[in-house]
């Protein structure tokens, strides 16, 4: 099997969120005993993954900051980093984080600047900048591309030299349901099969894939999610729609809306004993009405609108079965947002 990888990623970002960490990248290097991939990170701790713990010996990556300034910051000891991410990896990620921008500054950013800490070749993948010769003959094309309104201009340059049946994915930065639009415009649709091989978060610091379903066959998803589980540690497949709000940073969000949706659910039904067909109506009106509040209001202006207090009186008497969970903890988070007009007892202006 062949894998070109399209974008081989820049660290400042992740720097700069200083919130990431190495602990996936560690994990990998010291399973398979090779200290240099501790640092790496983007798409390169993903093809190192598919290397040494999927079996896959053929992986390429194009990218023009191969022609231009790819900086490798060689300052920290691997076996360091990994004995640090043991223990407290914030033991030493505030010193790579202050070397990254110190190191930014002077250096233009991606494409014609990155940062990285270990040589993509140096743990056996290949590298081009001509994404033609990359994506000939390979069997599955994992994107790392630019935000979502530039990737058909970089895709259509060559959709041509993508061979009948292969595996595309994108790994950040655009909806599987866009991700395919472009395909569908280029008409190559129908020859390939499109999904998602994305980390849901900086895959150098969790291992987990996320797998599109929707626009691929079942044998692709199957294996997609096979390797996933191998090469990332864990996999998932969910509805191609769903992509964005699971692994983006609406993710909390979502998380919130799903946990509620599934202990709702086990409450009315097994405690209420109501029908489905009744407790889905309740619940597409709750999202449905809520929703429309925030479009017509803007998300700014919610607490003027809806005062946060009016559910302390009545979602409480919701607090039993599975709901009894999450509610309370819910309800805590709301009576310190209730709107601080209103009087002890119960009068809001």
């Amino acid at each position: 099997m062949k894998v070109a990888i399209l974008g081989a990623g820049c660290y400042r970002t992740h720097a700069a969120a200083g919130i990431t960490n190495f602990s996936r990248a560690c994990a990998v290097a010291e399973k398979v005993k090779k200290p240099e991939i501790a640092m790496t990170h983007s798409t390169i701790i993903m093809g190192a993954e598919l290397r040494e713990l999927a079996g896959i010996k053929d992986i390429v990556v194009s990218d023009p900051i191969f022609d231009n300034q790819f900086t490798v910051i060689d300052d920290f000891a691997y076996e360091d980093v990994i004995a640090a991410h043991k223990t407290n990896p914030e033991s030493i990620m505030p010193k790579i984080r202050e070397k990254v921008k110190e190191v930014a500054k002077d250096l233009p950013k991606p494409p014609k600047g990155a940062i990285h800490f270990t040589h993509p070749e140096k743990v056996g993948l290949k590298v081009t900048t001509d994404d033609k010769e990359a994506v000939a003959d390979a069997d599955w094309i994992i994107t790392w591309l630019p935000k979502g309104d530039m990737q058909k201009g970089i895709i259509e340059k060559f959709a041509g030299d993508i061979k009948e049946g292969a595996i595309i994915t994108h790994a950040c930065t655009i909806p599987t349901t866009k991700f395919y639009t472009i395909f569908e415009e280029l008409n190559i649709a129908k020859k390939v099969n499109v999904s998602s091989y994305h980390p849901g978060a900086v895959p150098e610091m969790k291992g987990q894939a996320f797998i599109s379903e929707g626009y691929a066959n079942e044998e692709t998803i199957k294996k997609l999610y096979e390797i996933g589980a191998l090469a990332r540690g864990e996999a998932f497949k969910l509805p191609a729609e769903l992509l964005g709000p699971v692994c983006d940073m609406c993710a909390a969000l979502t998380a919130v809306t799903y946990a509620g949706l599934l202990t709702y659910r086990e409450s009315v039904m097994n405690v209420l004993g109501a029908p489905a067909s009744f407790t889905q109506m309740m619940a597409k009106e709750s999202l449905e009405q809520v929703t429309a509040l925030m479009n017509k209001v803007g998300i700014k202006n919610l607490e003027e609108h809806l005062d946060p207090g009016v559910f302390l009186g009545t979602a409480d008497s919701m607090n039993f079965g599975a709901v009894g969970e999450i509610l309370p903890t819910v309800l805590q988070a709301l009576e310190k947002r209730k709107n601080k007009a209103c009087t002890p007892d119960g009068m809001c202006k």
